[in-house]
């Protein structure tokens, strides 16, 4: 199973119920750190500018995550309960 299949598995499993407070944290822990280390890594292959749209791109997707997430935490999910 790959990195990307593992990250799907568990944004789903999130998804499906309510989270607690320490697994919100541990997903916005987890996109700071796969944040910068994208960033790192552009940036030492190609370049600043590059490294910088990198950066915004992951920043716009995860923070659409972390909002969903948060708002599913207070809200629930009752059409996966059906």
């Amino acid at each position: 199973m790959g990195l990307l299949d593992r990250l799907e598995d568990e944004y789903v499993d999130v998804s499906s119920r309510r989270v607690t407070a320490r697994e919100l944290f541990e997903l916005v822990a987890g996109a700071v750190f796969f944040v910068f280390v994208a960033g790192a890594l552009t940036y030492s292959l190609l370049g600043g500018t590059a490294a910088l749209v990198v950066v915004a791109i992951l920043a716009v997707v995860f923070s659409v995550t972390i909002v969903s997430q948060a708002y599913w935490t207070r809200t629930g999910r009752a059409d996966y309960e059906e």
